[in-house]
């Protein structure tokens, strides 16, 4: 982090926030609002930079962490409705887990594989403990886990998911350079010990 070869992690909330007056699912569709809000600002600094530059854009996407199958049907069902931003994501979210078989696993997995590719819709992808060490991609830019990480190498791997960087370096520019974790529980602890002079 400090050499600049990755990513600049930054942990997202709100301030004086008190997830205790909230439902989980009043929590849920927080998170990912928040996070979606982060995901459009991101796409303008993206698209400037290219354009600025005169490089390849770059097309970032949301990367969800759901707790179970059933959790991540709900959370794509509530981004599919018209209630969530005027369904504008319908048709740019998937989710993955271990139960899909046959050809929704191959549709998903090939989808997964081209996010690089700006001709990808997906920008949302919600998934229960698949994409853990051997997934890397750099147009990672929001990370929202809805889950609760007691695991310190899960939390870990859901952070390193995003820090590759897509220009192959630093730009200068804090948007385009970082990493956002949309977080009111313990990946703060990961982020200030990854930035700490004795990391």
């Amino acid at each position: 982090i400090r050499d600049g070869f990755v990513k600049e992690p930054a942990v997202a909330t709100r301030r004086d926030f008190d997830p205790s007056r909230y439902t989980q699912e009043d929590l849920d569709r927080i998170k990912l609002e928040d996070g979606i809000r982060l995901h459009e600002d991101t796409k303008v600094a993206l698209d400037i930079y290219a354009r600025d530059t005169k490089t390849n854009p770059v097309k970032p996407f949301v990367l969800v962490v759901s707790h179970s199958t059933e959790h991540a049907r709900a959370l794509k069902e509530m981004i599919v409705s018209k209630g969530f931003f005027d369904g504008y994501y319908a048709d740019k979210v998937m989710e993955i887990h271990s139960n899909q078989t046959g050809g929704e696993k191959d549709e998903n997995i090939e989808r997964l594989v081209s996010l690089e590719d700006p001709a990808n819709k997906i920008e949302i992808v919600i998934h229960v403990n698949m994409l853990k060490e051997g997934w890397d991609v750099t147009n990672l830019y929001t990370v929202i886990p809805l889950r609760t990480a007691t695991s310190m190498t899960l939390r870990e791997q859901t952070i390193g998911r995003g820090l590759r960087l897509p220009f192959g370096k630093r730009t200068g520019h804090d948007k385009v350079d970082k990493l956002t974790i949309v977080a009111h529980d313990k990946f703060q602890e990961i982020v200030d010990a990854a930035n700490s002079p004795d990391s």
